[in-house]
């Protein structure tokens, strides 16, 4: 078998239908790959969904999403790992025939998409973070964004070196304690590499800088997309910054940020015109209606970034009351 896919669920009846639809169409022979759905115990409809494809079902008794990717590389009979999420859609038919070439090519350790893909109908926040290359503007902003940004016409800021092999890109990053944040929504990686770097907790950022620093700095930019179907913007944001504020989830990888980076790139977006200017510039680069939302995305997400770490400061019983519910 050569591809394992990890799919952890969770209460996503919404979106994973149109995932596993997504997989299931690919042009790639159904007993060269295998799915394996890992759900936490929704209590939606998610299961019922699953049961109408041939998805291997297996139990992820932590619920989260790190913890199913460890049970995922654990289970895998595939020699190449992809990590796929609930809210992702592959548009083509040979999404997995392309994101697999590469691993052809010995060097290659890991393979990732170059664009985020969005759809006509899609919602506008979906389209947006499609434009910049992620989910997170302050991301963008602070260089170590991991797919195509129209904006600023390249798929990270971070210094990396390439070969142009017509349907990937052939990268090495020039500095290995700057990593862009790779490592899920159509990840792949060598089996063998996952199993050998295994820990604890799959935190992908720190996956992959782990992979990069222990001799596995080559792998592809694929040139193709993946939607990432994830328009509740906001709600995710506080999901995320909660979980990093109670301590759910703990990064050793910082991207090589320094306070310094962070000041800079916080005064610039706290001038407000120049993200204005941005949302301008950005659509005469791409031209969409979703390049709105760039100021309520930046603006928003600071207000959210301030007001939740003042108040796990000054009322520490909050996280408390949080935890309980």
């Amino acid at each position: 078998m050569k591809i394992s896919i990890i799919l952890p669920t969770y209460n996503n009846e919404k979106t994973i239908e149109e995932c596993l639809k997504s997989i299931f169409m690919q042009d790639f022979e159904e007993k060269e790959f295998e799915v394996l759905f890992i759900d936490g115990g929704s209590s939606d409809k998610t299961i019922e969904i699953s049961k109408k494809f041939p998805v291997v079902f297996l139990k992820n008794p932590k619920r989260n999403e790190e913890a199913a990717r460890i049970l995922g590389i654990k289970k895998a009979k595939g020699e190449i790992i992809t990590f796929i999420d609930a809210d992702n859609v592959l548009k083509e038919k040979d999404w997995l025939t392309r994101m697999i070439e590469p691993f052809e090519d010995k060097e290659i350790a890991f393979a990732d998409t170059l664009y985020f893909f969005y759809r006509k109908n899609d919602k506008i926040r979906v389209k947006y973070q499609a434009l910049i290359g992620g989910d997170d503007p302050l991301v963008m902003y602070l260089g170590f964004y991991s797919r195509w940004c129209y904006l600023k016409s390249d798929w990270t800021d971070y210094p990396y070196s390439f070969e142009d092999k017509g349907n990937f890109l052939k990268i090495r990053l020039k500095n290995k304690n700057k990593v862009p944040a790779m490592g899920s929504n159509g990840f792949l990686v060598r089996k063998y590499l996952a199993k050998m770097l295994i820990r604890e907790s799959f935190i992908h950022p720190d996956f992959v800088f782990d992979l990069v620093n222990n001799g596995h700095n080559c792998f592809a930019k694929v040139r193709i997309g993946i939607v990432h179907n994830q328009p509740k913007f906001f709600p995710n944001k506080i999901r995320r910054i909660k979980r990093r504020l109670d301590k759910e989830v703990t990064m050793k990888y910082n991207y090589g940020l320094t306070k310094k980076n962070i000041i800079k790139k916080m005064i610039y977006i706290g001038l407000i015109l120049p993200v204005f200017y941005d949302t301008i510039k950005g659509f005469i680069k791409k031209p969409c209606l979703a390049w709105s939302f760039h100021p309520v995305a930046c603006f928003g997400e600071i207000f959210l970034h301030v007001f939740y770490n003042l108040k796990y400061i000054v009322m520490p019983k909050f996280k408390r009351k949080e935890n309980i519910k």
